[in-house]
């Protein structure tokens, strides 16, 4: 039995939480789907699902991490919630597999975010997870240029948490931020 099938098999057991669902309950056949043969599964087998949670738990804690350290604003800002929302995003949706995956899977999970969660986090956070999505965006991209509008002005926001203030104590105010490559440019 080759190499590659088991090492598809084990990437998907570490980062999906349906294939290890499926192994847990029909070792046969998720076996199967990916052309294991018996050493093969008695390898599986041998590794057991405790250790298999565990590695993948680390894994999506290790994403988890990385969005934070690439949404500095916003974790801060959401505090706890960031991270519960992060993990909770790591174990529903696959990491990109390019060689920024991890800006882009912070980029996604931003936008995640906004589009499920706007409600209940507030606006002046909603800005924050916008502002750094469309920064990371446009910092991926040297010579790209792009204009951001916020309902709240994201340097105030910033300047709030430095100070170690709620954003919620920021006055909304209509914003166009002006991206370009790693710069950024407040206009109105």
């Amino acid at each position: 039995m080759p190499l590659a099938e088991l090492q598809t098999a084990l990437a998907h057991l570490y980062t999906r939480e349906d294939a290890r669902a499926s192994l847990e309950t029909n070792p046969a056949a998720f076996a199967e789907r990916f052309g294991l043969g018996p050493s093969d599964r008695e390898r599986l087998a041998a590794i057991g699902q405790t250790r298999l949670h565990a590695y993948a738990d680390s894994l999506d804690r290790k994403r988890a991490s990385e969005a934070a350290r690439l949404l500095p604003l916003s974790a801060r800002a959401l505090g706890g919630a960031f991270r519960q929302n992060a993990l909770r995003y790591a174990r529903r949706f696959p990491l990109a597999d390019r060689p920024s995956r991890y800006r882009v899977d912070a980029v996604a999970f931003a936008r995640h975010l906004i589009r499920t969660k706007a409600s209940v986090i507030g606006a002046a956070r909603t800005t924050l997870l916008a502002f750094e999505a469309d920064s990371l965006s446009a910092s991926s991209h040297v010579f790209s240029a792009r204009l951001g509008s916020y309902g709240y002005d994201p340097f105030q926001l910033a300047h709030a948490l430095a100070r170690g203030d709620a954003v919620e104590a920021c006055a909304p105010s209509r914003t166009v931020v002006a991206f370009a490559g790693p710069f950024r440019f407040r206009i109105l």
